[in-house]
């Protein structure tokens, strides 16, 4: 069975996941309390994971024992691309780690360092409305960290003078990109008086991006595998839309950040609202 789990994208790194199911997220992430996963040196612990066809997730239940072929991609970021189950236990209690936002919810509190020397509050005192993605300096894929700061500085000039607006990219590299570092690379890339390039390390970072279903895997080469996620957040820091790529509506992210809305579609959590024509 590992070998068939294997067989495909051979490309791309794949591991094996086997653990239990805590929670699903419809229409295609699942919460797992999973064993060590081995070749990425990660610990056993509880994470979101992104599943490449909802299709997958027929007959899966909390509680469902599964063994899953996990694919590090650049071109997808991080997904489960082959999932069986195995058996049926009791679901996992006390998980480890907060789980995803969901719509309407509000990010708990966090204090970021920022690349000007100043400090960024998110969450119930948050007084500006917020484009949230994460990056890393050293990102060496187009189509990721450069493709969505990219994507950023364009909705940076689709906003044009609009107040209360702040776009925040949050480091996962934070052991290299020091404020220093986070301060030339925000001159290299031009960004405007409302961004902050902004840092926080350890579990604070761990968590922060558990809030905004981003799986991290620090690779052997120092590198990162990663998805990508722009989160909407409301004043309050209430959430109100996730992407997962860089073709986020320019228009849509803009009236939310603007007006507060609109919300995605109840039920839709974890899912990208595909580019208007």
């Amino acid at each position: 069975m590992i070998s068939l789990l294997l067989a495909s994208c051979a490309q791309d790194p794949s591991f094996i996941v086997e653990g239990t199911v805590v929670e699903l997220v419809p229409p295609a992430r699942i919460v797992v309390d999973h064993e060590p996963i081995a070749g990425l040196g990660m610990p056993a612990m509880v994470m979101p994971f992104d599943v490449a066809d909802p299709r997958l997730l027929v007959g899966v239940v909390p509680g469902s024992k599964i063994f899953a072929r996990y694919e590090v991609s650049t071109e997808r970021g991080s997904l489960l691309t082959a999932l069986r189950v195995t058996g049926q236990g009791p679901v996992p209690q006390a998980p480890v780690g907060p789980a995803p936002l969901r719509l309407g919810e509000h990010l708990p509190a966090f204090e970021l360092a920022t690349h000007d020397g100043g400090t960024l509050i998110l969450g119930p005192a948050q007084t500006e409305r917020v484009a949230l993605t994460f990056v890393y300096t050293r990102c060496p894929v187009p189509e990721f960290c450069p493709a969505m700061m990219g994507r950023l500085a364009a909705l940076q000039e689709a906003l044009g003078d609009a107040p209360g607006v702040r776009i925040v990219a949050v480091t996962l590299d934070p052991a290299h990109d020091s404020l220093d570092v986070l301060r030339e690379y925000a001159a290299r890339s031009a960004v405007g008086p409302r961004w902050s390039m902004a840092r926080v390390e350890g579990t604070v970072f761990n968590d922060l991006a558990m809030y905004g279903g981003l799986s991290v895997l620090q690779q052997e080469d120092g590198f990162f595998a990663h998805g990508l996620r722009l989160l909407v957040l409301d004043r309050g820091g209430r959430f109100i839309e996730r992407y997962d790529d860089t073709r986020f509506p320019l228009e849509r992210v803009v009236s939310q950040l603007v007006t507060g809305g609109p919300d995605m579609p109840p039920g839709s959590s974890g899912t990208m609202t595909p580019e208007a024509p």
